[in-house]
């Protein structure tokens, strides 16, 4: 079974379109994934979906708006209980 980074790269790599070499735990959306503002927005709603059968959360602005980078997905995933 993928790993919670492993499952959140993928993720990241087909809302981004970026590879996948490039999504590393350090890696920062904006400057070295490039992303804008609607792209976060469909990066979140992405992420949501892809763990909705694990736990039932969502993503606040509040919440987004501390996502930065791979490691802060993670984080954020892990509170709420998938791994």
């Amino acid at each position: 079974m993928a790993t919670l980074f492993e499952r959140v790269r993928d993720v990241v790599v087909a809302q981004l379109k970026v590879p996948a070499e490039e999504v590393k735990p350090e890696a920062d959306l904006i400057d070295d994934l490039r992303a804008d503002s609607l792209d976060i927005v469909d990066l979140t709603i992405a992420i949501e979906e892809a763990f909705a059968d694990e736990a039932d959360f969502e993503i606040s602005d509040e919440d987004a708006e501390k996502i930065r980078t791979i490691q802060d997905i993670l984080d954020f995933l892990e509170a709420q209980g998938i791994s």
